[in-house]
């Protein structure tokens, strides 16, 4: 039972303090969320300064308004007598500047969240974007070297012509079809490799020495499509000439997640014309590299002993 003291004194049901604090609260909440999710989407963001400015006014005059009108909600009932125990009137420049601090925390910390949110999804658009112009990139680049391939082969009238062309089909099928997508099967990359290695056996002379293996488990793990070949395409470009010793060793390796691509070739003697246009392919991919596997991925590029050596590291996802 509660004492009469107790129930008879209306402040045991009421304190205006706790009654403020708790509207203030669920107007600060209220303001956040409309100003995350309609204000800054729709006027910030859209340049509308104006009309964002005045919400933000009208907003704050509800929250310092709508707090202190628990004086018109008070009992009716309370008597004069106990009026002395209400706590008394804070001065108004006291009120408004405790507002006015916990308005605009809540406001800059909403604006704050919003453009950060807003900066990384620019910044991922913008990845997408570089990405899609590096692969257009990469397609017209391997078709220019393919096409010289085959035009090598043709003016020697050679009978090898045909198949190369079958090859070529091949190639340009899986970059039409797999090319858009995000990743695709180690193994579908694989043979897309071997099947540009054939088709640069069938022009080269027998005198030039080439090896190539891959071991390892691919079956489960994907990558992103065409991004290791420019390194074994640019082997092949810079790294053969019939009148010098020329020598490609190609290794690559799978264990567990990580994908391991090794090419060598023996330095040769190049023309400027070549010489100016090399490099494409590799700074396309060394950017898509950056791109899509930031922080999962090595890669060295050097000369030593008359060998120009790739030797690059992937972490795939399974």
């Amino acid at each position: 039972m509660f004492s009469p003291e107790l129930t008879s004194n209306p402040h045991f049901f009421y304190n205006p303090s706790i009654h403020r604090a708790f509207i203030s609260t669920l107007l600060l909440l209220l303001f956040f969320y409309l100003n995350y999710y309609v204000f800054i989407p729709h006027y910030y963001i859209s340049k509308k300064y104006k009309v964002y400015a005045l919400l933000i006014l009208c907003f704050f005059l509800l929250f310092l308004i709508v707090p202190e009108m628990h004086k018109l909600w008070r009992p009716f009932l309370i008597e004069r007598s106990t009026s002395t125990l209400m706590p008394p009137p804070r001065p108004f420049i006291n009120m408004l500047s405790h507002r006015l601090l916990e308005f605009s925390g809540v406001l800059i910390f909403s604006l704050l969240l919003k453009l950060r949110e807003r900066l990384k999804l620019i910044e991922v658009e913008k990845a997408n974007a570089e990405l899609a112009y590096l692969k257009a990139q990469i397609n017209p680049h391997f078709l220019f070297n393919t096409l010289n391939s085959i035009y090598s082969l043709a003016l020697t009238n050679s009978s090898k012509t045909a198949e190369s062309i079958v090859k070529l089909s091949d190639m340009m099928r899986y970059v039409l079809s797999e090319s858009n997508l995000e990743e695709v099967l180690v193994s579908k990359e694989k043979e897309y490799i071997f099947n540009f290695i054939e088709l640069q056996i069938l022009r080269l002379s027998p005198s030039i020495k080439l090896s190539c293996s891959w071991e390892g488990d691919s079956d489960q793990l994907t990558i992103s499509p065409l991004l290791i070949i420019p390194f074994i395409e640019n082997a092949f470009k810079h790294g053969v000439n019939s009148e010098e010793d020329s020598e490609i060793s190609i290794q690559i390796v799978i264990i567990k997640f990580e994908l391991r691509l090794q090419v060598k070739n023996k330095i040769v003697t190049e023309n400027n014309a070549t010489l100016e246009k090399s490099g494409i392919g590799i700074v396309t991919t060394k950017r898509r590299l950056d791109l899509l596997y930031p922080e999962k991925h090595s890669l060295t590029c050097l000369e030593t002993d008359g060998w120009y050596c790739v030797d690059l590291k992937i972490r795939l996802n399974d």
